[in-house]
């Protein structure tokens, strides 16, 4: 493509997008399976899933200033949102003539109009609802207030007759082919979804690029573009509350979307690409649904891992432009980092999963280990956590004994399950009982290699171990981390050098 185009997006489920020029930020798929709607391969009991349009354009016009509005960092968020979401239900409103040629209903909102074809059903008509409540999320992510953003408004063009639209003069003949999805200035196409969840991501995929570019006034690279809009266009909605940045529970709520089945495969398969490969991405990756699931992942990992959060919070207040200079940026301000960081990525990979709860904890290796020595290392283990360091470090064909004592909760409905380091065997998790004491070794990786899941050792009440490499020792208990909320209690863990 030439300079006009920055580079073209595979929207999720059933979606393909083209990227942004300095004046654009588009969403056309190519999806390169032979799916109708550009999907990869449907998983089973789950509908066709698809990738997230790249939007990286710049943006059109100038922020404006409007009236006062209530500050977002002075409400709680809880309070904050459900004002939001109020004001929003009260201002859309339907209008089936106005401007529009026979066929064709504008519904209202207040950051948004929405033109569409469709029937106005309640989802149809709840379009400019979710649209709005999703300008408080986007100011908060961005570092903005309201009425940082009070006069700005965007079109957004819901299409079942794409041929209808055309005709009707809606998408100029300037704009480049999309499948699914396309985003110009104050302007957004969507193509109609098999799934009203994915019709809602798509629209809030795209808009999360509009948001981007009328902030930063120009794209950043393609993972950040595409993984960011992937982030936030993953969301939970129940017709009063939105919730942006979800990890999804289950694959029925995010009907299409697909991404942790892909990248599941993926590790498996053994062909999941390195972060470093996933962050270096160029401007005709995203013609290819994974690389939407691999920005997505990088985006999560980064947003959430303890140890570069704080970058990529940085990150995010840099100048935006469309070469590799914010991802060198990155590189640099966690070089001294990036061997653990390879093997923290691999962590999160392995645990990813519908449900996955990255607050319940990320394995994060000490920066400094220290040697075991001769003495025994007794740790307190919390069951209602992820992985935990001992901040201890074995070397290759070092053998230890590890011993797991005490009791624990693991579930408490319908009652507490009492447990020991062996696990309880009414439930079964990855081929193990509920509850069983579990060990990695986390090892720094100097070289950037492939993303594979890392070894998980079942350690139960005693096991004795021979290091096959040099690492840190790192223990939790057997189960989802989706799970772990319900838990309590403590497993002692002893460690003693032979």
């Amino acid at each position: 493509m030439g300079t006009s185009l920055g580079f073209q997006r595979f929207h999720p489920e059933g979606t393909n997008d083209l990227e942004h020029d300095t004046n654009s930020t588009q969403s056309a798929m190519m999806n390169p399976t032979s799916h109708p709607l550009g999907t990869s391969p449907r998983e089973q009991g789950e509908g066709a899933e698809g990738e997230p349009r790249l939007n990286s354009s710049t943006a059109l016009h100038t922020r404006g200033a409007g009236e006062p509005r209530a500050n977002l960092r002075t409400l709680p968020s809880v309070f904050a949102g459900a004002f939001f979401v109020f004001v929003c239900f009260v201002v859309s409103t339907c209008t089936a003539a106005d401007d529009l040629p026979a066929g064709f209903q504008r519904i209202k909102g207040k950051y948004i109009d929405v033109i569409t074809d469709l029937p106005l059903d309640a989802e149809i008509r709840s379009l400019p609802t979710v649209f709005d409540a999703a300008m408080p999320r986007w100011c908060e992510e961005f570092d903005m207030d309201l009425e940082d953003v009070a006069d700005w408004h965007i079109e957004a063009f819901v299409m079942l007759r794409r041929d209808e639209f055309k005709k009707a003069g809606f998408i100029p003949s300037k704009l480049p082919a999309f499948p699914y999805g396309f985003q110009f200035g104050n302007q957004v196409w969507v193509v109609e979804q098999p799934s009203p969840y994915y019709r809602r991501h798509l629209l809030l995929h795209e808009g999360t690029h509009w948001f981007m570019n009328r902030k930063y006034g120009d794209h950043g690279p393609p993972w950040l573009m595409e993984g960011t809009a992937e982030w936030l266009g993953t969301h939970r909605w129940d017709g009063k509350n939105l919730t942006m940045g979800i990890i999804p529970k289950t694959k029925v709520e995010v009907e299409y979307w697909g991404r942790i089945s892909l990248i599941q495969k993926q590790l498996v398969d053994g062909v999941a690409p390195s972060l470093e490969e996933i962050l270096k991405y160029d401007n005709k990756a995203h013609q290819n649904v994974e690389a939407y699931a691999w920005s997505w992942a990088a985006v999560s990992f980064l947003k959430n891992h303890p140890g570069t959060n704080k970058a990529f919070a940085e990150l995010l207040k840099q100048k935006m432009t469309s070469d590799q200079t914010l991802t060198r940026w990155l590189f640099r301000k966690l070089q001294s980092q990036w061997p653990q960081i390879r093997s923290e990525w691999n962590t999160m990979l392995t645990e990813l999963e519908y449900g996955y709860d990255p607050s319940r904890g990320m394995l994060a290796m000490s920066r400094i280990a220290k040697p075991i020595g001769d003495k025994p290392i007794t740790l307190e283990l919390a069951a209602d956590r992820s992985w935990q360091t001992t901040g201890v470090k074995i070397a290759e064909g070092d053998t230890v004994t590890i011993q797991g004592n005490g009791e624990y909760s693991v579930c408490d409905k319908p009652k507490p399950w009492r447990c020991q380091a062996a696990g309880v065997t009414l439930e079964y998790y990855r081929g193990e009982p509920l509850g069983k004491l579990l060990m990695t070794v986390a090892v720094s990786q100097d070289k950037e290699q492939f993303s594979q899941p890392i070894e998980v050792i079942t350690v139960g009440e005693q096991l004795e171990y021979t290091a096959k490499q040099a690492g840190e020792l790192h223990f939790r208990i057997n189960e989802s981390s989706g799970g772990l909320g319900d838990n309590s209690g403590t497993v002692t863990v002893t460690i003693r050098k032979q």
